[in-house]
């Protein structure tokens, strides 16, 4: 026959009394329950005994039997369960800066596996009514156990005892990440827990505290908040004001490269070696100053080099004269050791003789071998202070060839300095190369390469040659126009004469005067055409005053 399971009705029960039904039957039923809950027997209102994974059966002929010969017996069955279970119970009080604090505490409890029996202090009696409740909420003929009972039983000795006593002890601030608070309010919880529920066959495994946000903490929140956004604010400032300030560097750089670039096409010879020897003069200094900053850093090096090795010497020296004076102080406690020993044997050797026990023979040996010990004895210290002398002159040459080593490193480091300081003098003299135009660069180099410089002598030479013949051809023209208008001026005046004298002629035939000519027209300057455009030019002019063409070669 299978056995049927005897289970919990419900995930929140911990302890519920089995139905009276299910024992109530005339053939045999077999029973069982898991091994995490604890079944206790009662037969007659008495305790039997409890077992953990119990199986038994109930009914029967025989029972039906021995019920109808000897009477009744009640038999009723309380399950437990004995698996861990937690219970939350949320708080609140008001710290000692008058702030309201809140949290939820959480208890690990489990029934004591060893006296499940215990528990029957929190069922609070035995139901057998098999009728219906008059409380809808309790279930007909049992009585069970939840958690809410065991919280109800619990939470006001834990609120009271412990959580407002510690919370109005503390600063609302202060509560939070507080390890030494925490383990507190842990121990006495579990010690509450335990005085309230220990006889009642509850164990309590853990108990944690978590805080909720008071009002100091959303406050100081709200200002960590507001400072992010204040700082974040701060850095975009800091971001366009930097970006206006290369713009602005970069313009002023755009119009000073301009502005050198017209300086230098408009100067003079001179005023181009001046500006080469300025821009030598600029080189020059900045590249001492770097060397003078170099120089300024090598000798700093090395001064804390010396310091360093200094103050290593004189603490070496301080323990070596530490420990020349304890040589000192253990051989003069020797030497004396040694003083009392002879006066003892003076004394003991005195003793003897007016003894008569030794003879003179006898005290003389005995004179030698303690010479002879003393002898041994001084060479042995003798030996330990050449032993210790050599070992302090080894760790002097040890001192002084890793002064050497470390001089070596020095010099070795700062000459790698330069070489990397001229090298990335050069790598920034190319890259700012790089951004410059043919001018610029030819105006920089001037003042490292003489070649250059004379290049740019040559280039201005040869613009104001340029520049030079460029004035002459203006000067020729100017001068042709103004001949031209000279030379179309009087002939002009010379057709005026001409007409006047003929008319002046004919006036003195029709009065019968005899006129004299006058002469020819060719006594004018002569006019030649220009080749090219064709226009009448004077004979003597140099250029066309039309298309600027060469008339004289």
């Amino acid at each position: 026959m299978a056995s049927m399971p005897l289970v919990l009705t419900d995930p929140n029960l911990l302890a519920e009394f089995v139905r009276e039904a299910e024992f109530k039957t005339f053939f045999e039923k077999r029973f069982a329950t898991p091994p995490d809950l604890a079944a206790l027997l009662f037969k007659n209102g008495q305790l039997i005994d409890s077992f953990v994974g119990a199986h038994f059966s109930v009914g029967g002929l025989a029972n039906a039997i021995k019920g109808v010969v000897g009477g009744s017996t009640h038999i009723a069955i309380l399950l437990a369960d004995l698996k861990p279970f937690s219970v939350n119970m949320s708080f609140q009080g008001v710290s000692r800066d008058n702030v309201e604090v809140g949290g939820l505490c959480t208890f690990e409890l489990q029934l004591n596996p060893d006296k499940p029996s215990n528990i029957l202090g929190l069922m609070r009696g035995v139901a057998r009514n098999e009728r219906g409740s008059e409380k809808e909420s309790e279930l007909p003929g049992r009585k069970a156990l939840t958690t809410l009972d065991i919280l109800e039983r619990l939470a006001p000795h834990v609120s009271d005892r412990v959580l407002e006593a510690v919370i109005s002890r503390t600063d609302a601030g202060d509560m939070r990440g507080n390890t030494g608070l925490q383990d507190k309010i842990q121990a006495d919880m579990m010690q509450e827990a335990e005085r309230v529920l220990g006889d009642l066959g509850v164990l309590v495994r853990a108990v944690s505290v978590e805080w909720a946000l008071n009002s100091v903490e959303m406050e100081a929140f709200k200002r960590a908040q507001i400072d992010r956004d204040q700082e974040a604010l701060d850095y975009q400032l800091q971001l366009l004001k930097r970006e206006m300030s290369r713009e602005a560097e970069a313009t002023q750089f755009k119009l000073e490269s301009s502005a050198d670039l017209a300086k230098i096409q408009a100067a003079t010879d001179d005023e181009l070696a001046h500006m080469v020897l300025d821009s030598e003069v600029r080189f020059v200094d900045a590249r001492e100053a770097v060397t003078r900053r170099h120089e300024m850093e090598a000798l700093a090096h090395e001064v804390e080099v010396l310091r360093t090795e200094r103050a290593a010497k004189v603490e070496i020296e301080i323990a070596d004269a530490g420990h020349l004076i304890d040589l000192t102080r253990e051989a003069a406690r020797l030497r004396k050791t040694e003083i009392e020993i002879e006066e003892l044997d003076a004394r003991h050797v005195q003793n003897l003789k007016k003894m008569g026990v030794m003879t003179d023979l006898e005290l003389n040996e005995r004179r030698q071998r303690m010479e002879l010990d003393i002898a041994r004895l001084a060479q042995e210290q003798a030996a330990r202070n050449l032993e210790t002398m050599m070992k302090l002159e080894a760790a002097g040459d040890d001192r002084t060839a890793q002064r050497g080593i470390l001089v070596s490193k020095s010099d070795t480091e700062n000459k790698v300095a330069l070489m990397k300081a001229e090298a990335d003098a050069r790598t920034a003299q190319l890259m700012a190369g790089s951004k410059m135009t043919p001018e610029q660069i030819l105006a920089i180099n001037a003042g490292l390469s003489p070649q250059v410089a004379e290049v740019l002598k040559e280039q201005a030479r040869a613009q104001a040659g340029n520049s030079q013949e460029s004035m002459e051809i203006m000067r020729e023209l100017i001068k042709g126009a103004s001949e031209e208008r000279a030379v179309s001026r009087q002939h002009e005046l010379d057709i005026l004469k001409a007409g006047m004298t003929g008319a002046t002629g004919v006036a003195h035939g029709a009065g019968g005067k005899t006129g004299t000519t006058p002469e020819s027209f060719g006594e004018n300057a002569a006019n030649v055409d220009c080749p090219k455009c064709g226009r009448s030019l004077p004979a003597k002019a140099n250029f066309c005053t039309g298309c600027g063409h060469k008339m004289r070669t």
